[in-house]
């Protein structure tokens, strides 16, 4: 069998009726749901996140205001609607936002190889006479040991 026809039937077997999406435009954001205007009506309380319970390892994309995105029935009826994809982001949170925001990697690698260039070249004069510098000098950082790439903003 098709797995689409398969999936289909199951679904129906489920109790699943019709599955829509539509596109619309955001209008306002508060807290985990939007507003979406669909042709000329505003849909308040649209889901940004997949399910109501609030849980700390949440992922919470906000969409920015007058972007377009695709938001789908979860009821088959409209009364529960969720957003599926977004055009623009305003924000992302993941996991409550505990850790606080990304490090942008490029100046936090430089700002550590100045001061590891600092530290490397550093000497004192003092009753004892003149110090040297470290014996075995720190080496720089490299962008590619420390960046995740697969997340990037």
């Amino acid at each position: 069998m098709d797995p689409y026809k398969e999936l289909a039937e199951r679904l129906k077997n489920f109790g699943v009726k019709d599955i829509t999406v539509v596109q619309g435009i955001v209008t306002a954001v508060s807290g985990n749901t939007c507003s979406v205007e669909v042709g000329n009506i505003v849909i308040p309380g649209v889901r940004l996140r997949a399910s109501e319970s609030e849980k700390e390892g949440e992922m919470l994309i906000v969409p920015k205001v007058g972007s377009a995105v695709l938001m789908g029935s979860l009821s088959g009826d409209f009364t529960q609607v969720a957003v599926l994809a977004v055009d623009e982001v305003e924000s992302i949170t993941i996991n409550g936002g505990k850790l606080g925001g990304l490090i942008n990697i490029q100046p936090f690698i430089q700002a550590l190889n100045s001061l590891i260039t600092a530290f490397n070249s550093h000497t004192h004069t003092g009753t004892h006479g003149v110090t040297s510098a470290p014996i075995k000098p720190m080496e720089p950082l490299r962008q590619a040991d420390y960046e995740d790439k697969k997340i990037s903003h």
